[in-house]
């Protein structure tokens, strides 16, 4: 059937007003074609497109199904009816049209392309690769397309091939900002640290602007020990994203890690909204103190234990301010250690909410609301008793393990591949090696330790290491250990606080980059007075620190 002259017409005029973007008055006039002809495959196809242009991805999809319904192998169609489903989160329904597509052209470079995105939108990376493989056999001049198989491979691990592949993505496009801050942290991941910043360094020459650039940048730099141009660049991050709070809670602990507390604090308060930030369902009612007499203070929970326990020792100024009563909202495993605490008037149930009349604060926002900025000003850890029958108990168990001193030991905390290595780990071989020399009974106190973790620890030690990683789960029993033994060694972690809370002194080995609170350099922190603090050189190597530990715990053995 031969079209009419005047649908001819209108679909020319329709095409034109598409071309000029004027998408709303192409909207109009195709479905005018389509309603006077319902089987103009090709109306249905352009209003479809003009759907698209309008973000009308439902309307642009059920266009699309009626030009295939009267041309059912058109491989444009469905490729743009894929985009469709895509766009409105219909995975699976995309990856059937796109796979529909390919039937009809096998190398249809940009089904692929889009396949491949929603493969790795859909968790198959291998599948994903090799759309882009396909692709790039047929186009190797492509950057685009070297720049997704980059991002599939480091999905898969590959992270040399994915290097490989951004560079080829940067040949062919120089200015391919986005390709050098992916090669940048690939880098990072083959331990390519100077290449690295290389490259976020040209992403910026390319996008000066470029807030990714500048936190990725930061993020390295503060990794590998240049804390004042991590600040520089994170302070670059918020001018152009003011709203990135990841950048600002950076930028808060590097400057606290430099003992620029004022600042830092004032940086703290996005605490509250960083990505993996899971508060409480209500914020505080003032994010300033105010005037605390004769009134209730309803104090809220840091995340994390250890953060909890830090943060508690600011809470005894608030009756100091003239506050009449603290109630405070524990975390749930630590709530069995501070029902006896008298500086509380109540513990609160998890899921009490504040009283209309009460002034809510969470406790990690504490020092910025009480104007801590001096080194000097920083209270002492906050003090836990242990119950007397457990203290007996503990006794009791460490005489039947073995004769003091009693060494406690942890080797690892935290998560992995988590931003700036705040997974904290020293090596379990050349820990048990210092440790030999030390007389007594040596504890493993780490929490949740690997199969044959201990027993490898032990062999190194030549020696028993008695397993007591199951005092993690009852706090009670571990403070009652920890107010007991001798010495402390491991990194930072609960039991450290609890360590500070008892005030009982320790031997902190500190990975690179330092967590903020053991400050950036030197062998103590303000936070921990009593506190040794070994580091890990920025090259990864704890040589110097395991010695200074080796010395250390000669002299104190000796005496």
């Amino acid at each position: 059937m031969k079209t009419h002259p005047l649908t001819r017409a209108k679909k020319q005029k329709a095409v034109a007003l598409l071309q000029a973007g004027q998408y709303g008055q192409a909207r109009a006039l195709l479905e005018k074609v389509c309603a006077a002809d319902r089987r103009d495959a090709e109306a249905w196809y352009l209003l479809g497109a003009a759907h698209q242009h309008l973000d009308d991805h439902f309307g642009a999809e059920t266009s699309y199904v009626q030009a295939l319904a009267l041309h059912p192998d058109h491989a444009e169609t469905l490729y743009h009816l894929g985009f469709a489903q895509e766009m409105q989160g219909k995975l699976e329904q995309a990856v059937a049209s796109y796979r529909h597509a390919l039937e009809i052209e096998p190398d249809h470079i940009r089904v692929l392309c889009n396949l491949g995105l929603t493969l790795q939108a859909l968790g198959k990376p291998a599948e994903a690769a090799g759309c882009y493989e396909q692709a790039l056999r047929r186009d190797p001049a492509e950057a685009i397309l070297h720049f997704n198989l980059s991002n599939a491979l480091r999905e898969l691990g590959q992270h040399e091939t994915a290097a490989e592949h951004y560079r080829s993505a940067i040949r062919l496009k120089p200015d391919y900002a986005e390709a050098y801050i992916n090669l940048g942290s690939t880098l990072i991941k083959l331990t390519q640290l100077g290449e690295a910043v290389t490259s976020y360094r040209r992403a910026l020459e390319v996008r000066p602007a470029y807030a990714a650039a500048h936190y990725g940048l930061a993020n390295l730099l503060r990794r590998t020990g240049r804390l004042a141009e991590a600040i520089e660049h994170y302070r670059r991050v918020v001018e152009i994203e003011p709203s990135h709070a990841n950048a600002h809670f950076n930028l808060a602990t590097s400057l606290l890690a430099q003992g620029e507390f004022r600042a830092g604090w004032q940086e703290y308060i996005w605490h509250w909204h960083r990505d993996e930030s899971t508060f409480h369902a209500f914020e505080p009612t003032s994010w300033e103190l105010g005037d605390l007499h004769g009134r209730r203070v309803f104090l809220l929970a840091e995340q994390g234990l250890g953060d909890e326990l830090f943060f508690l020792r600011f809470a005894q100024q608030l009756k100091q301010r003239g506050a009449s009563e603290i109630v405070y909202q524990p975390g749930r495993k630590i709530a069995s250690l501070l029902v006896h605490v008298p500086l509380f008037d109540r513990l609160a149930g998890t899921d009490e909410r504040p009283t209309s009349g009460d002034l809510v604060y969470s406790i990690g926002d504490l020092p910025r609301l009480l104007g801590m900025e001096r080194g000097d000003q920083i209270p002492a850890a906050f003090a836990l008793t242990p119950l007397s029958e457990q203290l007996d108990a503990m006794r009791r168990r460490l005489t039947e393990l073995g004769p003091p001193p009693y060494v406690g030991v942890t080797w690892r905390a935290g998560m992995p591949d988590r931003e700036l290595r705040l997974f904290k780990e020293c090596p379990l071989p050349d820990l048990a090696r210092v440790l030999r020399q030390v007389p007594g009974t040596v504890l493993v106190l780490q929490r949740q330790p690997a199969e044959g973790e201990i027993g490898a620890f032990a062999r190194e030690l030549n020696r028993p290491a008695h397993d007591l990683s199951a005092l993690n789960d009852d706090l009670e029993q571990m403070l009652a250990l920890l107010s007991l033994i001798d010495e402390y060694v491991g990194v930072s972690n609960t039991n450290m606080h609890l360590r500070a809370g008892v005030g009982k002194t320790a031997r902190v080995l500190v990975p690179a980059p330092p967590e903020w609170r053991w400050m950036a350099e030197g062998k103590e922190s303000p936070w921990f007075p009593g506190f040794t603090v070994y580091r890990q050189g920025y090259d990864g190597g704890w040589e110097d620190g395991f010695s200074m530990l080796n010395a250390d715990l000669i002299r104190a053995f000796e005496q």
